[in-house]
């Protein structure tokens, strides 16, 4: 099974983004995966979001294969714990599930479209986060996860 981390816009500060590279270099370690990132909408006219929102969803839509799960991140989302997570990803490695990609979106959101066509809306916590913010926390959740899996000592 591969991951995959799809966002939607670049990731802003430098600082998070060299913790994107740490995590994910732990991760392959564990598993395969790889990021993608697609071009966010422009925040400048609010007549032009559902334009952006439509090309988003095309974008995302074309980076997602037809046997992939996808794991979308949004506030009202189901709350894991660490080991709940590990359980899932543990599950989609044994059914032999290709690739599951975590997606998240930007300044619009998720496309509705994409969102009734996830497989797991998962959030991270009540509370809301930066997306940048986001990003890290997922990628050190799911290394996290693969550690518990794996039997490493790094969630004791």
């Amino acid at each position: 099974m591969r991951l995959r981390f799809l966002w939607v816009g670049d990731t802003k500060d430098a600082s998070f983004a060299q913790a994107e590279e740490r995590y994910l270099r732990r991760i392959r370690r564990l598993t395969p995966c790889r990021r993608s990132t697609i071009p966010e909408g422009k925040k400048s006219d609010p007549r032009a979001r559902a334009a952006s929102r439509k090309r988003e969803e095309e974008l995302i839509r074309g980076k997602l294969g037809p046997r992939d799960l996808l794991v979308v991140l949004e506030e009202g989302g189901r709350q894991l714990s660490s080991v709940e997570l590990s359980e899932s990803l543990k599950d989609w490695m044994d059914r032999s599930v290709p690739e599951v990609t975590f997606l998240v979106g930007g300044y619009l959101g998720i496309p509705e479209g994409i969102r009734a066509s996830s497989h797991l809306r998962l959030s991270l916590g009540r509370m809301t986060l930066p997306h940048d913010l986001a990003r890290v926390v997922l990628l050190e959740q799911v290394y996290r996860a693969l550690t518990i899996i794996k039997g490493l000592p790094y969630h004791k």
